[in-house]
């Protein structure tokens, strides 16, 4: 029987913390820390108000869409401060996960009390924190099972929200679902360039941020509507 070459790490704070600052030298957007602040949203917050069958995703809706309004002069339609969220929410999931499988053999798993982000003043998450006695960290030497185990653990950790998230629009499956599997490629496909292997064009995206509907924007070179002409916000 072939053996499987996999070792576990002691979850040692100081691993994880090493790990945790090679994504950070790595990262081209956002910070990643083990410190938090009081400005630090809990992901396991969020978790537990979704379970309680609230919307805590809707303030920064709402805080969004007034300042994409008041930053173009025109009313914002719902749609895109829903995709920019929920895009936003995933890829604070996906990031610590995807580079730390990518830059080296370790699998980083956070667990959603571990797990948390500070907004910039755009409102978009540009510091991640990661609390390292709430994190498993784990070698796994195989690229491709270490990859997909940290896929898999993405999934679970992003599933329960967005399953529940209810914008106040309608969200179609693909859009949603989209959204989770875009923002994983996007985080591995980011992640495999800062190790410095070679990356292919951007594919095209399932899901759309509906930035266009912005005055002066356009559609990325990866939107859907390139291929979905009829797709509108």
């Amino acid at each position: 029987m072939e053996q499987v070459a996999r070792a576990v790490v002691p979850p040692a704070p100081e691993a994880i913390r090493r790990v945790v600052g090679l994504v950070d030298r790595a990262l081209p957007f956002t910070s990643m820390t083990c410190e938090t602040s009081a400005a630090t949203i809990g992901f396991g917050d969020v978790v537990a108000h979704v379970r309680a069958g609230a919307d805590p995703l809707a303030p920064w809706r709402d805080a969004l869409c007034a300042q994409m309004q008041s930053r173009h002069g025109v009313p914002v339609r719902p749609h895109v401060p829903a995709a920019f969220v929920l895009q936003w929410w995933c890829e604070v999931a996906a990031t610590p996960m995807a580079y730390a499988a990518s830059l080296g053999p370790w699998l980083l798993v956070p667990s959603a009390s571990g797990l948390g982000f500070e907004l910039a003043p755009g409102l978009y998450p540009d510091r991640i924190t990661v609390d390292p006695d709430r994190t498993s960290l784990e070698v796994d030497d195989d690229p491709g099972r270490r990859l997909e185990r940290a896929r898999t653990a993405y999934l679970a950790l992003v599933s329960e929200v967005v399953t529940a998230y209810a914008p106040g629009v309608k969200m179609s499956s693909r859009q949603r679902w989209g959204v989770v599997e875009d923002m994983w490629e996007t985080a591995v496909r980011r992640a495999r360039g800062a190790a410095g292997e070679s990356v292919a064009p951007e594919p095209v995206r399932v899901s759309c941020c509906f930035i266009y509907a912005l005055p002066g924007m356009r559609e990325c070179a990866a939107c859907p509507r390139h291929g979905r002409p009829g797709l509108r916000p």
